[in-house]
């Protein structure tokens, strides 16, 4: 007598994973089920820090780099729009891989989920926050950046740490 194919496979793979899993019926009928998601975000723990706390972030090629929001600070621009000032400390623990950190990596979330990129330039007072290459252990980057936003738009949003479109730390502000 010979096996069928089929027959053989789920022998073998039983015999693979030491009978850990129940009989295989490999000439039942399978129904697939679609699998039914909730939601399109994937939740991934980011760690939600406050104004004056820092995050360790694990860089390619095992470097090592400790971020601090220092300070964020909100003024009027008029009535109805405020800015959001954000002062940043980087210090590259670990060099690793060659990495580029600024104002890119930055943005803001708002309570109504809208989001903001970071901006700077010669109007704020204190240094801007550069785009800089992180290749030295020990190199430190710091500076400003801030938020053009709707006035109720500031208190309780969140400051986001990103590369591309992942997050990896948010401090609330």
């Amino acid at each position: 007598m010979t096996a069928s194919p089929a027959r053989l496979a789920a022998v073998l793979l039983t015999l693979a994973i030491g009978g850990c899993t129940p009989a295989v019926q490999p000439d039942a009928s399978v129904t697939p089920k679609p699998v039914i998601r909730e939601s399109a975000e994937v939740d991934i723990p980011v760690p939600v820090l406050g104004v004056g706390e820092s995050f360790g972030a694990d860089l390619r090629g095992d470097g090592h780099a400790t971020i601090t929001v220092t300070a964020a600070e909100v003024s009027a621009l008029s009535p109805d729009r405020v800015r959001l000032v954000v002062t940043v400390a980087i210090l590259l623990d670990k060099a690793g891989d060659p990495i580029t950190g600024g104002p890119e990596n930055f943005r803001f979330l708002d309570t109504a989920r809208a989001f903001y990129k970071a901006k700077t330039n010669t109007d704020m007072s204190g240094p801007a926050l550069p785009s800089v290459p992180l290749t030295t252990t020990g190199q430190r980057s710091g500076g400003r950046f801030f938020f053009d936003l709707p006035a109720t738009s500031a208190r309780g949003g969140y400051l986001q740490l990103m590369t591309g479109n992942l997050v990896h730390a948010i401090w609330k502000i």
